[in-house]
């Protein structure tokens, strides 16, 4: 079979110079104008082929694969059981018709998984956007990519980024600190981990329960867990960054995923709070407190980037040396707090987007020096781990470090000797630290293996440029203090200004750049890049999405205007806790905060026996045997007024020890909203709604009386087509379209009484017969089990689904991927309103002025009176119809 043939080569010419012209005006490169970005940066260049990185045979693949785009990379998210159904939708619906395609006379690939990624989880494409936008199989393609990342299926994450979390060997009880979090890809993946087995594990336990079986022995970690929590990971993942407004971005990111067993929060990360987990009361009077100790932390730290260049280009136009060295303390800092709050015997995994070895190995074997050596701080050989990676293993030590000028130095010492150092012999004394150089000692014991550690680079698999290392904690440590730069910031910033008063501008070269590193993120979607020059120097343009300031980052040359952090060394020299920060967390709250950042609603955990929660337990059959003491809210005076959360023991417990500024630490986001209230229109109904993110974790403890199950699907096809369809016959006993494609169902919900219920679509034999359905659909049954939030009212029902759910993620799950399917179910309606307009106007240009006038009043009138009577109809918790509406105002 041939290729099929898309696209041509154009000969207008009219076409040729609007290209032109539009080219011509085109704004400075971005993301999507990669071919114009000027590859030059000598420095860059001089870096990365004098320093002995990449072998000299390797050089020319390795600088040419830095100027080509970053192939498009992404990662399907959620549970395994259904991320792998939404694989098989890819695979059998989509790829085939990209196979064999030619545009405009190259052949184009198809996208591939990504080989070293389990389970063939994570995909990629080299196709270019023009390809996607006028290929129309890249177009479905493109339209099926865009749909589920709507909905959270996908996951648009860089491939080297995904690469950290795989070396973690995370348990469903293992406790996880991810301490620079945010965009957050990397914790969605820690917490998926977390998860990892839950689905068939709990379905066993509610099984169980149904049928009063006793529960199997406890699983590891679940010692003491009451047997309707078993099957549900008893660990936590904790998210945290520095920056408020990413913070939100990390929640928006793992919000999705919808678990109880995941806390964010916003501290600083080099001087992270120690975590109370329990306290007693001892004889004495006094309270004694534990801490909590982490089996896992992740430490993707901020850094210079310079691994990014191939989707970021501010890497060639600003690169300069000393953007590493700003940020090597900041990273041992990180590294540092993170090994003493971890558990001995517990893994901790340091990552970079940078391929620079002050940032890398030189971080390692300073951190781990200050904590006691290869004693209590050892790099695992995980070599043999994902043998499909391809990677370089990290320098043995040796290596020189670059200064502003671009000269190499062998030895703190030789670089720090004052002016008989040469040129810019102040700017080294107050950026450098005897740490960035790791000469290894003769004794082969005292020796820090740093070569176990992996250096990904960018063309041994057309990737970014990356660097992860996995150590493992063997003994309690103290850390000894931090050796910082010689000339110390007060200081160099008296003697810039002796010698600014003494150049009275005659343009001689500053002794210290006034402008801090922007950082980037290790992999993930954020992409900035270092600032290399004052700001008197750099031009004015608009700032890279994603940017990451550093405002509230220590620096070796810090701005003096900007508050100070608190330096590792002060707060975290053993592993007592830290010392308590300014509170953050306070009570109730109180507006803003003298930072200018919104005060955060405190947790407040409501009492199982609160008449709300009796209420909805009642209401909803729900199990005696699920957890009452779990469900909270986000008020200080913990009344439950619009939601109602469900959090994990572990995260409750966390919660409550810590809250009323006891450790300084700042709670954002906890817990999966589980109940709404709602509007109702009877007083036996039940105000509260089951919210869709909360309905997997509730949905198997509800009693059947709430239940309505559905096996066709012309029903599903029926309640996702019209919003609020008629599930009854009217009173001349005709149905309409919406009762006919609830027939299955009629009789359930008619027992179920109003209010809200539970939708479950389960496997079966369907029968499509009067409805128009796609090609080799006809008679095949549902791929998967779902669940999903259904509103009862007098003569109606709704899915209760967001619309991204609703008009995108379920009818891709269900008819495999049709997007035409998805499209039927909106023609009809659109196909109506388009007929009615376009009479109207007819009508309108045959009248005369005033009536038309008049006719305009007494639609505007009309259609006022519809808004009213649906927005009744709807506090009434009643749905309408084209057909009652036109009763009630025809």
């Amino acid at each position: 079979m041939g290729r099929k043939k898309y696209g041509g080569r154009r000969n207008n010419q009219k076409d040729d110079e609007a290209r032109a012209a539009r080219k011509a005006a085109r704004p400075p490169p971005s993301r999507d104008d990669y071919q114009s970005v000027d590859f030059n940066n000598e420095l860059y260049e001089k870096f990365y082929k004098e320093s002995g990185l990449v072998p000299e045979s390797e050089w020319e693949t390795f600088w040419e694969t830095l100027k080509r785009t970053l192939p498009t990379t992404f990662r399907f998210t959620g549970s395994k059981n259904h991320a792998l159904s939404v694989v098989a939708t890819l695979q059998d619906t989509y790829v085939p018709h990209l196979r064999d395609l030619v545009f405009e006379g190259q052949p184009v690939d198809p996208p591939a998984p990504i080989p070293w990624y389990p389970d063939n989880l994570a995909w990629g494409t080299t196709v270019g956007k023009s390809v996607i936008r006028r290929c129309p199989p890249f177009k479905k393609f493109q339209n099926f990519l865009v749909s589920e990342t709507t909905v959270g299926n996908i996951s648009r994450q860089e491939a080297v980024s995904m690469v950290p979390p795989l070396f973690m060997d995370i348990k469903p009880h293992h406790t996880v600190l991810d301490m620079c979090a945010a965009p957050g890809s990397k914790t969605a993946q820690l917490i998926e981990m977390l998860h990892m087995g839950e689905e068939a594990a709990v379905a066993e336990a509610v099984k169980n329960d149904r049928e009063g079986k006793e529960t199997a022995a406890p699983a590891e970690g679940e010692e003491g867990v009451p047997a309707y929590d078993r099957g549900r990971p008893t660990g936590l993942v904790i998210a945290n960054d520095s920056d408020y407004r990413r913070s939100h971005m990390l929640i928006h990111q793992t919000k999705r995923l919808n678990s109880p067993n995941l806390i964010v929060t916003n501290n600083d990360a080099t001087a992270f709070p120690s975590l109370i987990k329990t306290s007693e009361k001892l004889a004495t009077g006094r309270i004694r407190n534990i801490y909590l100790k982490f089996d896992r932390v992740l430490a993707d730290v901020p850094c210079s980037g310079d691994g990014t260049s191939r989707k970021n280009y501010n890497v060639w136009r600003e690169w300069v040396p000393h953007s590493g060295l700003n940020l090597h303390l900041i990273q041992v800092r990180i590294l540092v707090r993170g090994l003493q709050m971890l558990k001995v015997g517990g893994r901790l995994v340091y990552s970079t987007c940078s391929m620079n070895p002050i940032e890398n190995e030189a971080v390692l074997a300073s951190a781990i020096t200050r904590c006691g050596g290869n004693a209590k701080v050892r790099l695992l050989d995980v070599s043999d781990h994902l043998p499909n990676l391809k990677r370089r293993p990290g320098l043995k030590g040796g290596w020189k470090v670059m200064d502003k000028q671009g000269r190499w130095w062998d030895s703190y010492e030789e670089a720090t000797a004052g002016p008989s150092s040469g040129e810019g012999w102040q700017d080294r004394e107050a950026r450098m630290v005897k740490g960035m150089w790791y000469h290894p000692p003769e004794d082969e014991n005292g020796r820090i293996p740093t070569e176990h550690t992996m250096r990904i680079y960018p063309h041994l698999q057309d990737t970014g440029g990356f660097f992860v290392a996995v150590l493992e904690k063997l003994g309690e440590i103290s850390p000894t203090e931090e050796e910082g730069p010689k000339k110390k910031p007060v200081q160099l910033e008296q003697a810039r200004k002796e010698q600014a008063s003494k150049k009275e501008g005659n343009g001689t070269e500053e002794i210290v750049a006034a402008a801090e590193p922007k950082l980037v993120k290790g992999g993930d979607e954020s992409t900035e890049a270092p600032v290399l020059a004052p700001p008197e120097a750099q031009p004015e343009r608009p700032a890279s999405p994603g940017k990451r300031h550093l405002d509230d980052i220590d620096s070796p040359v810090p701005d003096t205007s900007a508050p100070k952090r608190p330096k590792i060394e002060e707060t975290a020299k053993s592993d007592k806790p830290a010392p308590t920060p300014t509170p953050q967390v306070a009570g109730p709250r109180q507006g803003r905060k003298a930072n200018g950042q919104p005060a955060e609603e405190p947790f407040k955990y409501l009492s199982p026996t609160h008449p709300v929660l009796q209420e909805i337990f009642k209401f909803y059959h729900i199990s005696p045997h699920f957890p009452q003491g779990q469900f909270m809210v986000r008020n200080a005076e913990a009344v439950p007024t619009r939601a109602i959360y469900y959090t994990s023991p572990i995260a409750k417990k966390i919660l409550e020890e810590n809250d009323g500024n006891k450790t300084g630490i700042k709670f954002v986001h906890c817990g999966v909203k589980m109940f709404v209230k709602q509007d109702v229109q009877s007083p036996e109904v039940c105000a509260w709604r089951i919210q869709n993110e909360g309905l997997s974790i509730i949905e198997g403890w509800i009693g059947e009386e709430r239940v309505v199950v559905a096996k066709r699907r012309e029903t599903v096809r029926a309640l996702l087509k019209e919003l609020f369809p008629r599930w009854d016959v009217d009173e001349n006993g005709e149905e309409d379209e919406g009762s006919r494609g609830c027939r299955e169902i009629r009789e359930q919900v008619r027992r179920t009484g109003m209010g809200c219920c539970v939708l479950r679509v389960e496997p079966g034999e369907i029968e499509d017969n009067d409805m128009e359905v796609e090609v080799g659909e006809e008679g095949e049954s549902f791929k998967e089990r779902m669940v999903l939030p259904l509103w009862r009212s007098r003569h109606s029902i709704n899915l209760m689904l967001p619309k991204e759910e609703r008009n995108g993620g379920i009818v891709e799950r269900y008819w495999r991927g049709s997007l035409m399917t998805m499209r039927r179910l909106k023609t009809r309606r659109i196909r109506i309103v388009l007929f009615k307009r376009i009479q109207n106007l007819m009508l309108l240009r045959q009248l005369p002025p005033l009536m038309a006038m008049l006719l305009l009043l007494h639609q505007w009138r009309r259609r006022r009176g519809v808004l009213i009577w649906m927005r009744m109809r709807r506090r009434e918790g009643l749905g309408w119809t084209t057909r009652r509406w036109r009763d009630n105002f025809g």
